[in-house]
């Protein structure tokens, strides 16, 4: 709630006691709360990282971009911080700084071969939400000469090792190459 209203604190204390008055009050309460709740969510509503459902969808639209019905709010602002970030061209520091921004620092590799033209991004399983989006992110402002691969780094054996079976048991194969351990 954005805030609580008590309109007989604006009232002198003499008119606090008269019955009138305080089922005036009782009733313009609600009305007010919900007034000031819509001031907040239009102030909230004018950043991405703030947005809610509503302001998303305003910046989507502006934006031409499809929301799933099942994302989470966190990933629509994702999406939409990440269209925003697309100003090629880029050169391999401010791709680096960028993914660090967006993704967070060792969330990722990022591999070139200038000379053979290619490109490979390998996400960690704990951005595997914003997997998608920072793929789109990266198939548009990447050269159009060059070779773009992004997939997730999946847990390997040096991860898992660590582990008794006793541990894992409880777990499937595709629970424990592609969960978060």
């Amino acid at each position: 709630m954005a805030r609580e209203i008590d309109i007989l604190d604006y009232l002198p204390p003499i008119l606090h006691e008269i019955k009138e008055i305080i089922a005036v009050a009782e009733v313009e309460k609600p009305v007010l709360e919900a007034f000031w709740q819509e001031i907040e969510n239009t102030l909230n509503n004018q950043f991405v990282l703030t947005a809610n459902s509503d302001g998303a969808n305003r910046f989507e639209k502006m934006l031409k971009l499809q929301a799933g019905e099942s994302e989470s709010i966190e990933t629509r602002r994702f999406r939409i911080l990440t269209r925003y970030q697309e100003q090629a061209p880029y050169s391999y520091k401010v791709l680096k700084q960028l993914l660090d921004s967006l993704l967070g620092e060792g969330q990722y590799v990022l591999e070139r071969n200038v000379a053979e033209k290619w490109l490979k991004v390998r996400m960690e399983l704990t951005v595997k939400r914003q997997f998608e989006a920072a793929e789109v992110l990266l198939e548009r402002i990447t050269p159009q000469n060059m070779i773009l691969t992004v997939e997730l780094r999946y847990n390997t054996w040096g991860q898992i090792k660590q582990f008794t079976w006793g541990q894992l048991k409880s777990k499937t194969w595709g629970q424990i190459k592609e969960g978060v351990l």
